[in-house]
């Protein structure tokens, strides 16, 4: 799948995620969901929530390694770094955590996953 229509699709997403956040936290229907962008130089980080922009960066590289890894960036990592920005949108700064404090792991909670920091997914430069 072509770059273009994998953001679009993951946009699509993004959108239902944050649908399904603004069902247990109505506040969040007055801020828009995160925008999402796939980038090729993230190969370590599978993704980066920039809450002050409302963007999320998710690594390219981890979607054409393995339908495996594919799966895993839509199911586990995307829902993760949206719910940074619903942490951000709903209660402000982040806990010092590294943003993993106790409203984030609340709402993966609430969301239906496992509040984990780090994935297990490697790929080489």
């Amino acid at each position: 799948m072509d770059r273009q229509k994998l953001e679009a699709k993951l946009n699509h997403k993004c959108e239902s995620i944050w649908e399904t956040l603004g069902e247990f936290h109505s506040r969040l229907v007055r801020f828009n969901p995160p925008t999402i962008k796939l980038d090729a130089r993230l190969w370590r980080c599978a993704g980066v929530n920039h809450q002050e922009q409302n963007l999320v960066k998710l690594g390219y590289k981890f979607f054409l390694h393995s339908q495996k890894y594919c799966d895993i960036m839509v199911a586990e990592i995307l829902p993760h770094e949206i719910i940074h920005q619903a942490d951000f949108n709903l209660f402000g700064v982040s806990e010092k955590n590294c943003g993993h404090g106790a409203n984030w792991q609340m709402l993966m909670v609430q969301y239906g996953l496992e509040p984990k920091k780090y994935h297990s997914m490697e790929i080489s430069r």
